[in-house]
């Protein structure tokens, strides 16, 4: 299940027509989407077709973000994945529903975040990475690994 705001995001994609890049497997495949592996795969198959500089270009085309601005946001999302880890605690139930809403009805983590948001009176909304940490926690308590089959 997507949440409203994967689907604004994913529009946005479309409409400029960019590739959607994302670890969320929900999202990547209701957009068409690639994981990070893949367009770097992609890109390294390119250049011994085109050659390296050709296919180095092609990557700058995609890149939307200074290497600063990418190094900011990497450092705040740490900053919240760690904040969100210390103050979000489930119990083995929480883990099975969590497990249920991402493997069975595949919520992406953005409707993960909102779901329990609601649930729990937070104040995040559909934060992906309080998604990520609420998938994280719920996988480990089951001895499972959150970016893996058949979580990711």
């Amino acid at each position: 299940m997507l949440d409203p705001d994967d689907e604004k995001v994913i529009a946005e994609a479309k409409s400029t027509g960019a590739v959607l890049i994302t670890w969320d497997r929900v999202t990547r495949l209701a957009a068409g989407g690639k994981t990070p592996y893949e367009i770097l795969e992609q890109a390294e198959h390119e250049a011994q077709i085109q050659g390296k500089i050709q296919a180095e270009v092609e990557l700058i085309r995609l890149r939307k973000l200074s290497p600063l601005e990418l190094t900011r946001l990497g450092t705040a999302a740490d900053k919240t994945s760690a904040l969100f880890r210390v103050h979000i605690h489930l119990t083995k139930a929480e883990a099975i529903q969590v497990r249920q809403l991402r493997v069975e009805l595949d919520y992406s983590w953005r409707a993960i975040a909102r779901f329990y948001s609601v649930l729990w009176g937070g104040l995040w909304g559909s934060n992906q990475i309080t998604g990520m940490v609420i998938c994280e926690k719920a996988a480990n308590l089951l001895g499972e690994d959150f970016m893996q089959e058949p979580w990711n």
